[in-house]
């Protein structure tokens, strides 16, 4: 990410700290505790020796919310982020430079550290260096004002950071529900086509084809590849398609029923076609369907009666059972 430019507030206060306002803050308490004027950076001369107690208040506090990091930071590496957060703290102290702020904020967020984990420690870190100013003078609310800066800076770097993983977490997710979407419905199509070609074995190497719905070309030709490989597997020697839920025969479907008819015949397997309506015989009449060696036959039980005798078989009725006196049926 490429550090913002500085923003106005941090301008600003950086001008208030060239023109000595921190400086003469630092340079009396250093005096009071009988050091010389001006020595060390801003922030040290008043807090540097508590630096190692921050660090390790700070690193309780980002342990008490590790819950809230992702599973890329380890708890064994908290200690290690609040050193590297109080020690940019010093430095901007002096430098009062947004860059690096950002930087190390851009840092933390792609390691893992959550933003509800530094808010947390956000607000620790401001009591306790409340807690370590000497009073309520002008120059000690000024400095707690660029610690909350510093901090501010941080949380925000942070929090640009965690948007835009979550926008790729967003988008990752996205093109895994449209793939799931996709396998779904490419599911839901292959089952649709087996249930629109619900092919049929009534009697050993007789099969049945009842066709419902609109025919077109796309789906004669799933038609046609379901039944063919049916036919091999099954050594089908008649092939009856029923038509009789077929709503209307156009051009294109009577072509398709031709086609796969012929097809039939090249395996060597009888086709019959029964449940012609009257309107689908008038197009095939319309349509000059070439119909040589395609038995044409009026319904499922005459198409059925054929393919029978052509196996050498002859469906006969039984007799009817009667009653006897105790009010059962006896077959004679």
């Amino acid at each position: 990410m490429r550090p913002r430019s500085t923003p106005v507030w941090i301008s600003e206060r950086r001008a208030r700290s060239e023109g000595g306002l921190l400086s003469h803050f630092v340079s009396a308490h250093a005096t009071q505790h009988g050091q010389g004027q001006g020595r060390g950076p801003p922030m040290q001369s008043w807090i540097g020796p508590e630096r190692q107690a921050l660090a390790k208040s700070a690193a309780k506090v980002l342990k008490d919310n590790a819950l809230h990091n992702r599973s890329g930071l380890p708890p064994f590496r908290l200690p290690q982020v609040a050193q590297q957060i109080l020690d940019e703290l010093f430095h901007f102290s002096s430098t009062v430079d947004a860059a690096p702020v950002m930087s190390l904020g851009q840092k933390l967020g792609q390691q893992g550290l959550g933003l509800r984990a530094l808010l947390g420690l956000s607000r620790a870190l401001v009591r306790e260096v409340l807690a370590r100013l000497p009073g309520s003078t002008p120059e000690a609310r000024e400095a707690a004002a660029l610690v909350n800066d510093y901090l501010t800076l941080l949380v925000d770097a942070v929090a640009e950071q965690e948007k835009r993983e979550v926008g790729v977490q967003r988008d990752e997710m996205q093109l895994a529900l449209e793939r799931a979407i996709h396998n779904r419905e490419r599911e839901l199509r292959r089952v649709i086509i087996e249930l629109s070609t619900p092919i049929m074995p009534v009697y050993d190497h007789i099969l049945v084809l009842p066709l419902i719905g609109k025919l077109d070309t796309e789906r004669a030709g799933r038609i046609t590849e379901c039944l063919l490989r049916e036919v091999v597997d099954r050594q089908a020697r008649t092939a009856i398609i029923d038509v009789t839920g077929v709503p209307a025969m156009d051009a294109e479907a009577v072509d398709a029923l031709v086609r796969t008819a012929r097809a039939l015949d090249l395996l060597g397997t009888h086709p019959v076609l029964v449940g012609i309506r009257p309107e689908a015989a008038r197009a095939l009449s319309d349509q000059d369907a070439h119909l040589a060696g395609i038995v044409v036959l009026a319904n499922l039980q005459s198409g059925i009666l054929y393919a029978l005798r052509r196996e050498g078989l002859e469906v006969r009725g039984s007799p009817r059972p009667q009653r006897g006196s105790d009010g059962l049926y006896r077959g004679r």
